[in-house]
């Protein structure tokens, strides 16, 4: 029996240190796998972030946040130049101050330069009133000469005395041809833009403004003479009606010596009444010889020629 109890008790102290070791391997086990499960679980996560995140979308990323950096950096530099207190709100005022100086100065300029071209086009303008004026009063010189012989020869017949039918005749010829009135009117285009819309002061060269001013002044001397004239005009003309029958002349505008019916005669030969019509025509024609030829049509039409001139070497025009 005593063989018995040894034996189980020699055989059970093996297996109790067999059983001790396997624990031991089985708690490594576990320990190791322990160890390797949190380092698998923190490699996972920085996996997904480098899938998830591109190098290229995060320079951008840096870039677009560089930028803003920079802009509100610059905001806030501008809004600290050049310090804090006064001297940032006097730089301001004078920014602002400055930007609508200079304003000021391109409206400025844009309007100088505007005024000038306005100014340019009413001397082109003006140039072509000029012209067309110097060619009508020459017309109008030579047209007055012309008249001027007509009535000179009128009024010599009558105080000639001799009136017999040839002279009649031509009395009813020359009355009817030359006893007509003046109707000269110079171009006033330009005139009338320049003083109705106040275009005058557009004219910054003075000795320019002032030759216009002239010349349009002797031009209203011109009219105040020919004016003068018609007024004698119409008064030999009502003589005349005392003197000369309408049933003499044809229905027509020939005015050659073959415009009369017959053989013309005078309604009355009175002698103050051919007197006072003689003097009427007479004084008619010296006022259309010596003040409206030589003292306002010559003269003018060279004022108009100088004036053409002056206005070209001024503007540089053609």
């Amino acid at each position: 029996m005593s063989e018995e109890k040894n034996i189980p008790g020699e055989s059970g102290k093996p297996q109790a240190a067999s059983d001790k070791q396997v624990e031991k391997v089985e708690l490594k086990k576990e320990n190791s796998s322990e160890t390797k499960q949190p380092s698998t679980s923190n490699q996972q996560p920085a996996f997904a972030d480098a899938v998830g995140q591109s190098p290229m979308a995060s320079d951008e990323d840096s870039a677009d946040k560089q930028a803003t950096q920079n802009m509100e950096t610059h905001a806030q530099h501008l809004h600290k130049v050049p310090g804090k207190g006064w001297r940032h709100y006097l730089f301001e005022f004078l920014m602002l101050f400055l930007a609508v100086f200079c304003g000021f100065l391109a409206e400025n300029l844009r309007e100088h330069i505007v005024e000038h071209n306005r100014e340019k086009q009413f001397m082109q303008s003006m140039l072509e009133d000029l012209e067309k004026d110097a060619l009508a009063m020459k017309n109008e010189s030579v047209l007055a000469v012309i008249q001027y012989t007509g009535l000179d020869s009128l009024t010599k017949i009558i105080y000639e005395g001799k009136l017999d039918h040839f002279r009649i005749r031509k009395m009813y010829e020359l009355q009817r041809k030359y006893l007509s009135p003046l109707t000269l009117r110079l171009i006033n285009r330009t005139e009338l833009q320049l003083k109705n819309s106040g275009g005058m002061r557009l004219i910054r060269n003075r000795q320019v403004a002032d030759s216009i001013i002239y010349y349009w002044g002797i031009t209203e001397l011109l009219y105040i003479t020919e004016d003068n004239i018609n007024i004698h005009r119409e008064k030999a003309k009502d003589i005349s009606f005392t003197l000369f029958s309408n049933k003499y002349y044809k229905d027509s505008e020939d005015w050659s010596s073959d415009m009369f019916i017959g053989e013309p005669e005078l309604i009355t030969k009175n002698p103050a009444v051919l007197s006072e019509f003689a003097n009427r025509v007479s004084h008619m024609r010296d006022l259309l010889k010596f003040n409206y030829k030589q003292r306002r049509l010559d003269r003018q039409t060279s004022n108009a020629i100088r004036l053409i001139k002056f206005i070209k070497t001024e503007y540089s025009l053609e």
